[in-house]
């Protein structure tokens, strides 16, 4: 038996990720594991917003920093709509900051998960990109088994 205990999906909150979404949360409930949602605010968006605070952008970079924080934290609630959270174990929400696909691999190495279920692709994504960079470099140096979800495809979940 394939144990799978804690199931990872990073989000984007692009259409990718909340199908993403919808596969964690029903492998959640067949398996009774823990699920947990991580979102990573992009590095470069923090050096892009420290960039004009510095510039004299008016707002303060730390209060910018938290209020984007915590806008991404309801986003991400918001993901895992209350009838979907029937019959799930533990759900969890965690945000980081950094270079996504790092931070990914990073959260699942430290935690010990057994599953990532992440979208083909991201916000960023070209329609003529097989496979985003992120979720890419996830498939390629993950702790753990990935699956990779299509937006358009055949579903599983009913």
């Amino acid at each position: 038996m394939i144990r799978v205990e804690k199931i990872l999906v990073p989000v984007d909150f692009s259409e990718y990720s909340q199908k993403a979404v919808k596969y964690g949360v029903e492998l959640a409930k067949d398996r009774k594991a823990s699920l947990t949602l991580l979102h990573v605010i992009n590095q470069r968006i923090i050096d892009a917003v420290h960039e004009l605070s510095v510039k004299g952008y008016k707002g303060d970079f730390v209060e910018v920093m938290r209020k984007m924080v915590t806008e991404r934290e309801a986003e991400l609630q918001q993901m895992v709509p209350q009838d979907w959270r029937e019959g799930l174990t533990e759900l969890n929400f965690e945000i980081r900051k950094g270079r996504p696909s790092e931070e990914v691999i990073q959260y699942a190495r430290e935690h010990g998960m057994d599953l990532i279920v992440v979208g083909t692709h991201g916000r960023s994504a070209l329609a003529s990109v097989l496979l985003g960079s992120v979720a890419n470099t996830v498939v390629l140096r993950a702790p753990c088994p990935v699956l990779v979800v299509r937006a358009i495809e055949h579903d599983f979940v009913e």
